[in-house]
């Protein structure tokens, strides 16, 4: 009877997005171009995952005049130029604005704006030096995930989202501008600001992200320019404190009439993250001139990278003893007074120099080789220690020295890439560690893709492989706090990856695989610890995305099937799923109208939980989440150069018992509610 309980959710996702008039009838492949849902006239590629490797995409050797606007990323070891387009599709726009929407499936805090983990292991980024930051991957600017652009018209673009009443207002605005001053200079700004008050007690979250771009482009100079300012506040309350203030209401002995009255571990508590990157990137093309046209044969090339980041825990008392102090009693046993306060910061100053021998200047140079040298220097600052043998009284407030630490790293590293080619693509990249704290650290990854005629179109098929073998970051080695302090010696990580992906845009239809094996893999264990795992871990995982048209009902999925071969060290959900279904039509021939409903599933596990005071996500054995279908309606619309949509958010919650809409361990999404969003680009 029990499993036939558990069974429920998933027979009602079927029932909702299996429907009959798929069977018995042959379905239509999606065939209508995405450019017909699109503002401009660019077509649309989704961006990669955060571990998907991009550079698959041909190498710009020049801007293309006949377009009015030229979007591009580049590596930011060296500076390649790969083309891209903005993100202006109709369909999914709503999703995409969620938090829900940053991949297949995330695991977050509830709210837009707070701490999130993928629960696709393949979707996952190595931990960077300064892991305060990680957890907020999604929201986070990058120079290398960042479009600059080259227009012949300024151009705008605003996007505004909201949902909530005015006491859990949750606000997003985003904006763009970005203009020429001539073929070859262009300047913008792109501003993100966002403010959740939270639907839950203690659940703000503000973030305000900056970048300030610039590029220079001529036959002979090239010059890209990032720098961008942020900071990330979120207010922690540890989760509710009893989860029936969700699944089973009618257990508790109170029944408040607002969320924001459930009871939670604490309150008034916040993490306060800090961060500024300038990078710059020139290169000097080498070349002679044919028939009028600049043929470059190498380049000269050089990257400056400066990182600073900052990472304030604390607590603001009022009137009333915080929560967190009792909580903490048994938490913290590190608690050297009562006053939350932990703070740590981290720099970094990077210099790259490379050569490059480019691709297409004669008959012979069939593929692009570039070597380049790093040097990094990395500074650490932390609170320092006191000697465990002194007597503290409780209420007493101490000053903790600071304590820091030096890191100097050199590396050597290689490119080689074939981009232009229209049957066989390849590359490969190479990088070692010759000094400092990554001495020995070993990357080795390459890429090949072959593009075959299928059904009046071509499909690609796309092998990848990965070897690494690098030194834990410092902060997995070394931390200290008034909660946490460890000394470790971890070894080098180990991962090797294999796999490959088929696409075939006639049918919609991508299918991808990979397995990945890893040794000496580093994890935070129950109590928030970081701990290695000595042996070989190894996770399988296959892709599948296929979408479907049937005259005008269009029904679009991602699935993910994965396995953990520990999972107690890597827990992971078997089977994850996005599924769309929307009846798509137009009014008057101008107005396009996506009526329809989604959902997001993932099968039960054991999730890993949350541990405010390290900002990282750790072990539980507790507790499980999921086999509960995250259910939305919404009405996405084009018009010109606009996007907007209204949603009815977590619809599922209405008619599913118990309404177990956890997204991790006591932290539940926000509860049944209205979203709108409007994106509108002007173009002068």
């Amino acid at each position: 009877m029990e499993k036939r309980k558990n069974l429920q959710p998933f027979i009602l996702f079927l029932s909702v997005f299996l429907p009959l008039p798929f069977f018995g009838q042959d379905t239509i492949p999606v065939l209508q171009a995405e450019a017909e849902n699109n503002i401009t006239t660019d077509t649309v590629i989704p961006q990669d995952s955060p571990k998907e490797s991009r550079i698959f995409e041909p190498v710009a050797s020049s801007i293309d005049t006949t377009q009015k606007i030229n979007y591009w990323t580049i590596t930011s070891q060296t500076g390649e130029m790969i083309p891209a387009v903005p993100d202006t599709a109709l369909t999914d726009y709503f999703n995409r604005t969620n938090a829900e929407g940053t991949g297949i499936s995330v695991a977050y805090l509830g709210n837009l704006g707070l701490p999130m983990e993928s629960r696709v292991f393949f979707e996952r980024e190595d931990r960077s030096e300064f892991l305060f930051f990680d957890p907020f991957w999604a929201y986070a600017k990058r120079p290398d995930k960042f479009l600059f652009i080259n227009t012949k018209v300024p151009y705008t673009n605003v996007s505004y989202q909201t949902a909530g009443s005015r006491q859990t207002k949750e606000e997003r605005l985003q904006a763009l501008l970005t203009l020429n001053s001539g073929k070859k200079l262009n300047v913008g700004t792109h501003v993100d600001y966002l403010y959740g008050r939270g639907f839950y007690n203690s659940q703000a979250a503000k973030h305000t992200d900056w970048v300030f771009f610039s590029n220079y482009l001529s036959d002979r100079h090239r010059l890209h320019l990032f720098i961008n300012p942020s900071s990330y506040t979120n207010a922690e309350n540890g989760g509710l404190d009893n989860d029936n203030w969700i699944s089973h209401p009618e257990q508790m002995d109170s029944r408040p009439t607002q969320p924001r009255e459930y009871g939670t571990k604490f309150g008034n508590t916040w993490n306060y993250n800090k961060g500024f990157r300038a990078f710059l990137n020139y290169r000097y093309n080498l070349g002679f001139e044919r028939d009028s046209t600049f043929i470059p044969v190498s380049s000269l090339i050089y990257t400056a990278d400066y990182t600073k980041k900052s990472r304030r825990f604390y607590a603001q008392d009022t009137a009333n003893v915080n929560a967190f102090y009792n909580y903490t009693d048994y938490l913290y046993p590190l608690r050297k007074d009562k006053t939350p306060n932990d703070s740590t910061s981290y720099d970094s100053f990077k210099n790259t120099f490379a050569l490059s021998l480019r691709e297409g200047f004669s008959d012979w140079a069939k593929f692009d080789l570039t070597a380049f040298i790093t040097h990094e220097f990395k500074n650490f600052t932390m609170m320092g220690t006191i000697p465990d043998t002194i007597n503290i009284e409780p209420d007493t407030v101490v000053a903790f020295p600071s304590y820091k630490k030096n890191l100097n790293s050199l590396y050597i590293g290689g490119e080689l890439a074939k981009q232009n080619g229209k049957i066989l693509r390849y590359s490969a990249y190479g990088s070692l560690g010759l000094s400092g704290y990554n001495a020995g650290d070993i990357h080795l990854s390459g890429n090949i893709e072959t593009r075959i005629p299928f059904l009046k179109d071509t499909a690609s098929i796309k092998a990848n492989a990965c070897f690494k073998n690098l030194s834990p970051t410092f902060y997995e080695n070394n931390y200290i706090s008034r909660y946490f302090k460890w000394n470790n010696h971890f070894e080098k990580v180990n991962k090797t990856h294999i796999g490959g992906e088929l696409n075939i845009p006639h049918t919609k239809t991508k299918l991808g695989v990979g397995v990945e094996n890893i040794k000496n893999y580093i994890y935070f264990d129950k109590d928030g610890y970081p701990k290695q795992y000595g042996d070989n871990i190894q996770v399988i995982a296959a892709t599948l995305q296929q979408n479907f048209r049937l005259g005008a009902l269009s029904w679009d999925n991602q699935l993910v099937y994965q396995k953990s071969g520990k999972q107690d060290i890597i827990p992971l959900p078997d089977v994850c799923v996005y599924s769309s279904m929307y009846l798509q039509f137009k009014i008057a021939k101008v107005l396009t109208i996506q009526m329809g409903a989604n959902a997001h599933y993932w099968t039960k596990y054991k999730s890993p939980a949350y541990e405010p005071a390290t900002q990282q996500f750790k072990l539980q054995d507790e507790t499980e989440t999921g086999n509960y279908p995250l259910i939305n309606g919404y009405i996405n619309a084009h018009l010109k150069q606009t996007r907007f949509f209204i949603e009815y958010y977590n619809l599922g919650a209405m008619f599913i018992s118990p309404p177990d809409y956890f997204s991790i361990p006591h932290y539940p999404v926000n509860p049944p509610g209205i979203r709108m969003g409007l994106s509108v680009d002007w173009i002068n």
